[in-house]
């Protein structure tokens, strides 16, 4: 299947998520995860998106619950009550349905990351004009999680050899820490070294720059886009005034 132009992916990405966000109804971010999943069923990334998402997603709902929930002083239905805890149902209520619009939020940039072709992206802001270093910072970041994961799996493969760490919590945490210091050092002498690169090479070089390869959208991407974006626009705007 033909990849989507980058800025098409991120119209649609965003659309999503805004009109999930401004519409609060928790069948409408139940919707957009499972079309998510599905198109990530589709790509044969499911087990990617769902053990990113519950990795980002856990803290923000397990906040949401103390939040909301298990210390709530406004709600009239209490379901348990003692000391400082008073669970309520309408702290579940509210936790609940901002869990499912940080949820439908969070995947559908998550779905739009992990298909995403950051070299294609790095062209097309290249070709759409913006600063040189505007474009580098958004490759450094997306290069940033992968190649972070891949310095941090050959560290611990190297420390399993050596015996480094244990078992308990108190052998992981001797690990944690002893990963910790190698790949911060790593990271530090990449960024100096790339750093010294660019200086070398005169970056950035100038407003125009050559493209070797070019990523052009097709003829129906950008209506569409533009459509979908006005659309969401428009269901934002309406949703917002109707709820004052």
């Amino acid at each position: 299947m033909a990849r989507l132009h980058p800025f098409t992916g991120l119209a649609f990405a965003g659309s999503a998520a805004l009109v999930s966000l401004a519409a609060d109804r928790w069948w409408l971010s139940l919707a957009i995860v499972a079309a998510c999943l599905v198109l990530a069923r589709r790509r044969g990334i499911t087990r990617r998106l769902a053990g990113t998402a519950a990795a980002v997603l856990a803290p923000l709902w397990l906040s949401q619950l103390l939040v909301h929930a298990v210390f709530d002083r406004t709600g009239s239905h209490v379901l348990i009550a003692g000391g400082p805890v008073r669970l309520t149902v309408e702290g579940l209520t509210t936790a609940g349905g901002l869990g499912l619009r940080v949820a439908a939020f969070a995947t559908v940039f998550l779905l739009y990351s992990l298909t995403l072709d950051r070299y294609a992206l790095v062209r097309a802001l290249d070709q759409s004009g913006v600063p040189a270093q505007f474009g580098y910072i958004v490759a450094a970041t997306l290069a940033l999680v992968p190649a972070t994961l891949e310095r941090a799996a050959a560290i611990s493969q190297a420390q399993a050899v050596r015996g480094v760490g244990g078992r308990g919590p108190a052998g992981r945490l001797a690990a944690a820490r002893m990963l910790a210091v190698p790949l911060v050092l790593a990271s530090l002498q990449d960024a100096t070294e790339r750093s010294v690169s660019l200086q070398l090479r005169g970056f950035p070089a100038g407003p125009k720059r050559t493209q070797y390869v070019t990523v052009s959208a097709r003829g129906w991407e950008r209506p569409v886009a533009a459509v979908v974006l006005c659309t969401a626009a428009a269901l934002v705007a309406v949703l917002l005034a109707g709820a004052r």
